[in-house]
């Protein structure tokens, strides 16, 4: 068989149907515009969180920055009215209504200076101007302080000096508050731009994240039209090839499976040589499992690939192989492909033995049945042409030959036929009540006046008769067949002993000769059908080739056993044994 495996291809007419492929394209688009939704809905979520980021820093702007703002402008307003208080009690002397302004506004100013400290924390350099403008309030209240005493003092002592120092001392201390309105108004103009500082930068955050949010959304909004008009053909014909694919994986797979049962061993060979493919028919053949052939060399696993290869190309129907210690005649094929060829091989060993047997048979037909037909028609046209010139004595024996070589083509004839019958199953066994020594008695004596004392036959028998029960003529041919082999075999003189014997249970011959023997590698040989020791009857012995055949199917028949022992150039012994009662 010839197997071609060029690819499993789909036969498909023009695509996918028109209405899946609708199908396919309808539920993408539906995808996609959902992801669309999804993307709008993104977009939006980063504007929401963009907001909340700049309420978020305005929070914060009015929650730090602008607090700290109004502390440090109050700070120096609070001043001003500790300065004022503590000038209209020098002068009025009214401590209740004058100091009231000053009590207030100092209170005011720790107040302001506490908080200023609290959002400061994180800012260096606003903590070291507020260091400053805590050293001159802290200066200007001791001022403040003195005056009030002197102030006071002088009222409890009825005089006028303690109010008159106070004035002098106000005046001189104007260089005390002007450095304190310095360091406030320093102070003031850090906590200015730090507010400025803090819108500038959540100005700059929200821009920024708005500007990244809206080019990204644009990004996606560009990205889900393209695809919503592009991808959805595109997956149409991705459906398309995939469908494709698993039609042609189908039809691969369906193809292994259908090569899992062919009678051949297939093996897939690729361009480098190795198994891609190996079926059951290929283990049981080759004796390889698939496992350990996939994937390994060829020529290392299918053994003599290459012979068999090129045995493929010149078209043999007959190549020996030694497969696993035995010779095996196979048939191979070869087929080639884009990217590896197929071996295909068939075990032929029981059709190069039926080849070889007819070979057999009509070389040795054409010559056993030559021999003697030449001398029955040499004969009879010598009669025919001299009848009347010879004498009576010759023509007797034409007469004679002519019988013999009539008498030796029944019995090839003979053979052929049961040959035959043995083939169809069709051999006839009568049994019956047998004496095995009768029997072999009979048979040594024809074997003697055939041999016309060329050999020596001698026959061993018990006493006691031994009477078996099985087919007489059957065994009558088998014994027969036997003496004749060893007289065909021995060399002139040679001795031939036919031996009887017998158990309880069974009756056995041994026909032993002195003749050629036979190698070992031949003893079991010779019992296949047309198959000769001296094929090339080198030695001059005939023969069809037939007679152990015909005698080991017979023994088969009859429940016996049918064996030989033999040395070469000493000699054989062939041992049938039969039950006494089969």
């Amino acid at each position: 068989m010839s197997v071609v495996l060029n690819g499993v291809r789909a036969r498909r007419g023009g695509g996918m149907p028109a209405t899946r492929s609708l199908f396919v394209k309808r539920r993408v688009q539906f995808s996609l515009f959902l992801l669309l939704l999804l993307l709008l809905a993104m977009a939006g979520t980063g504007i929401f969180a963009s907001y909340t980021l700049y309420r978020s820093a305005e929070d914060h702007y009015i929650g730090v920055a602008l607090p700290l703002r109004e502390s440090t402008r109050d700070v120096l307003y609070q001043m001003e009215r500790e300065e004022s208080g503590v000038r209209g009690y020098v002068i009025t002397g009214n401590r209740g209504e004058s100091l009231r302004p000053y009590f207030e506004g100092r209170e005011g100013v720790t107040r302001d200076l506490a908080r200023i400290e609290l959002l400061a924390r994180s800012r260096p350099e606003l903590r070291d101007q507020l260091r400053s403008v805590r050293e001159r309030v802290i200066s200007l209240h001791g001022f403040y302080d003195r005056l009030i005493t002197f102030v006071a003092d002088g009222k409890l002592g009825g005089g006028k000096v303690g109010e008159a120092r106070a004035r002098v001392e106000i005046l001189l201390g104007a260089d005390r508050a002007e450095r304190f309105r310095d360091a406030a108004v320093a102070l003031q103009h850090e906590a200015d731009r730090i507010v400025q500082q803090t819108r500038h930068t959540q100005r700059t955050a929200f821009v920024r994240t708005l500007t990244v949010m809206s080019v990204a959304g644009a990004l996606a909004l560009a990205i889900a039209l393209t695809l919503l008009v592009t991808l959805p053909n595109r997956l149409r014909r991705l459906y398309a090839l995939e469908e494709e694919g698993r039609l042609r994986a189908e039809e691969g797979a369906n193809a292994a499976r259908a090569l899992e049962h062919v009678s051949e061993a297939v093996a897939l060979v690729d361009d480098e040589g190795r198994v891609r493919f190996w079926n059951q028919m290929a283990e049981e053949l080759f004796g390889v499992d698939a496992e350990r052939a996939i994937g390994a060399r060829a020529e290392a696993t299918i053994p003599a690939y290459d012979h068999l290869v090129r045995a493929a190309a010149r078209r043999e129907r007959f190549v020996p192989v030694r497969v696993d210690d035995e010779d095996r005649w196979l048939t191979p094929s070869v087929s080639t492909f884009d990217g590896g060829s197929v071996l295909a091989v068939s075990d032929a060993t029981s059709g190069y033995v039926l080849e070889r047997t007819r070979a057999d048979f009509v070389a040795t037909a054409s010559h056993e049945l030559r021999t003697p037909l030449t001398a029955v028609y040499g004969g009879a046209q010598t009669l025919l042409a001299h009848r009347d010139d010879l004498p009576r004595a010759q023509q007797d024996k034409l007469l004679q030959l002519i019988e013999q070589e009539s008498q030796h083509l029944v019995e090839i004839v003979d053979q052929l036929l049961v040959s035959a019958q043995l083939d169809r199953g069709a051999l006839n066994v009568d049994i019956g009540h047998v004496d095995v020594c009768d029997l072999c008695r009979a048979v040594a004596e024809s074997a003697r006046l055939r041999a016309y004392d060329r050999n020596l036959i001698v026959l061993q028998t018990p006493t006691e008769p031994v009477v078996i029960e099985t087919d007489e003529a059957l065994l009558r041919q088998v014994v027969v067949n036997l003496v004749e082999n060893a007289v065909k075999y021995s060399p002139k003189g040679g001795r031939i002993d036919v031996l009887v014997s017998r158990t309880d249970d069974t009756a056995q011959v041994d026909v032993v000769d002195e003749g050629i023997g036979i190698p070992a590698s031949e003893q079991e040989r010779i019992f296949e059908k047309f198959y000769r020791l001296d094929a090339e009857m080198s030695r001059g012995v005939g023969g069809s080739g037939l007679g152990l055949y015909i005698s080991r199917e017979i023994v088969d028949r009859l429940h016996g056993t049918l064996a030989v022992a033999s040395t070469p150039g000493e000699g054989s012994t062939f041992t049938v044994v039969l039950p006494r009662t089969p």
